[in-house]
């Protein structure tokens, strides 16, 4: 699959096409499809190295987009494939008060959907 990789504060010549293989999705995890995906003002902060948070480098990046759940991950029953889904900046909070184990964010900490098929929580 194709996928872009993110080399921080070198603007959008810091996106460079990538191959990769298909992730599996692991306990608690999804496969989606990637079907729409954009890169708005946060992503942009990223590229020119310009967001307070961390990166990882080398990073898929991207947090806004959608698509269709192609496979889900042992203890997955929200949803099941053939959903179609949409991505959250902060996937591992679902709700509730705001803590620091659910700060891990697409496309600056864990990978994002600028890409084929992304494995997200």
């Amino acid at each position: 699959m194709k996928c872009y990789r993110l080399d921080p504060a070198h603007g959008l010549a810091g996106l460079t096409l990538d191959e990769r293989h298909v992730p599996e999705p692991g306990p608690g995890q999804v496969l989606v499809r990637i079907r729409a995906n954009s890169l708005g003002f946060r992503d942009l902060m990223v590229l020119d190295g310009n967001y307070p948070l961390p990166i990882s480098p080398g990073v898929v990046p991207g947090c806004e987009g959608a698509g269709e759940v192609v496979a889900v991950g042992d203890g997955v029953n929200r949803v099941r494939p053939g959903d179609r889904v949409a991505a959250t900046v902060f996937p591992r909070w679902l709700d509730g008060p705001f803590i620091r184990d659910n700060a891990a964010q697409l496309g600056t900490m864990i990978d994002g959907v600028l890409t084929e098929y992304a494995g997200v929580r």
